[in-house]
């Protein structure tokens, strides 16, 4: 079977790989939503590793050289199941300032609620930090997992879309027959089997708008190097370039 009773042409289609397709503007749109994403994403991961790190860092600087002193708590805000801390002291008759993100209720000074403790670089105040400064809680987790969860599904997406992409391009079509079709939301899953070059018959799936009835012919692409990658042809959201 050449697939023309059915209104496609399989040997014509063939001659075409690797063909040149193009994707249509709801896939570019997914996709480039996707991209984005999975770039503010890593952007953000590395801002907070950053300001981990650093703080870390600036935090071991000041253990070994630091000095100690009481400053003046000066405004305080509910900050992810903390408090952003922003205080002010004294050294050598000059006022510096800080900001640091500390655990509720673990920073104010023995019986003075206004004072925080205190350590900075005598060589330049500005380098300063809490004694109780905290470079993470249990409830930093929950956004960190939910910002992996945004970046796993934009990769999901990315990979996706290269593998559809790679499918419709170099992908061999026959002829395939509809084993079955179930209402699925607003589309109807259709499974399928097909007989590939190597005349092993093998099954698949994909959701499609239109319903279709068992026994009818289909054209199906799939993967010369990996069948089991397969979908009806043409995949939707790519088409054949002219």
């Amino acid at each position: 079977m050449d697939g023309s009773s059915s209104g496609f042409k399989v040997a014509e289609i063939n001659a075409e790989i690797p063909r040149k397709i193009r994707l249509d503007g709801l896939t570019i749109k997914v996709l480039s939503g996707a991209i984005l994403t999975f770039l503010a994403g890593i952007a953000l991961i590395v801002w907070i590793a950053y300001g981990i790190l650093t703080g870390l860092h600036t935090r071991n600087m000041l253990r070994r050289d630091g000095q100690f002193v009481f400053g003046e708590i000066a405004k305080t805000s509910v900050n992810r199941g903390g408090e952003d801390v922003r205080y002010t002291f004294l050294v050598d008759g000059v006022l510096y300032s800080g900001r640091a993100e500390m655990e509720l209720d673990h920073y104010t000074a023995p019986g003075d609620s206004k004072k925080i403790s205190l350590r900075y670089l005598p060589s330049d105040p500005r380098v300063n930090q809490p004694i109780e400064w905290r470079w993470v809680s249990v409830h930093d987790f929950f956004p960190f997992l939910l910002l992996l969860a945004f970046i796993a599904v934009s990769v999901r997406v990315i990979i996706l879309a290269i593998r559809m992409a790679i499918l419709a391009r170099i992908g061999i079509v026959v002829v395939g027959t509809v084993t079955g079709c179930s209402p699925n939301k607003k589309l109807f899953t259709i499974y399928y089997e097909f007989t590939g070059e190597d005349n092993t018959s093998r099954e698949g799936k994909c959701n499609l708008a239109r319903e279709y009835e068992t026994g009818t012919s289909i054209p199906i692409i799939y993967l010369r190097s990996n069948p089991k990658r397969n979908s009806h042809y043409p995949i939707s959201g790519f088409s054949t370039a002219e």
